[in-house]
């Protein structure tokens, strides 16, 4: 045993190891399996900024995963491959929509869904005068817990920017 070894052992000596439980989620198949931090894609980290921050409501808002081409965002927005599920997140608050995306991550993942439609509007209608919902939904397919799986966000073709296609990672 090396110096290295011998130091490591003695650093860790009464460490325990971390009990986790799978998660549960409200609203899930029966006899589907709960997903665990070990299904979760390890080492991939979506290419979160867009390319630039759209401002205003009628500019797109795109979103690639570092490897991902053009060309499958092209593909996407020409809807290939199909939609698996679409949601509408019409006059949701953020914490509703937040949960539903997480509902929906889940089930989807579960299922080895590949596209999503989500609508969220333009905003035309919100009282900030900006499209708060449909931000609220880019940053947290951006940057929340489930942007691991999305590997390309674009705006929706006939619906002036208020819905969007989520291209989703396969599960391995």
């Amino acid at each position: 045993m090396s110096d290295e070894d011998d130091l490591f052992g003695k650093a860790m000596r009464g460490v325990r190891r971390i009990e986790t439980k799978p998660r549960r989620v409200a609203g899930r198949s029966k006899g589907s399996v709960p997903l665990t931090h070990r299904d979760r894609p390890e080492g991939i980290v979506a290419e979160t900024a867009p390319r630039h921050r759209p401002e205003s409501a009628e500019e797109p808002w795109v979103l690639k995963a570092s490897g991902v081409s053009d060309a499958s965002l092209r593909q996407l927005a020409g809807g290939r491959p199909g939609i698996n599920a679409e949601c509408d997140l019409h006059g949701m608050t953020r914490d509703e929509m937040y949960r539903t995306l997480s509902m929906l991550m889940e089930q989807a993942i579960d299922n080895g869904w590949r596209v999503l439609c989500l609508v969220h509007g333009r905003g035309l209608h919100s009282q900030e005068g900006r499209p708060v919902l449909k931000l609220a939904v880019y940053e947290w397919l951006r940057d929340g817990p489930y942007a691991g799986w999305v590997l390309g966000v674009v705006p929706k073709a006939g619906t002036g920017g208020g819905s969007a296609l989520v291209l989703l990672r396969r599960r391995r």
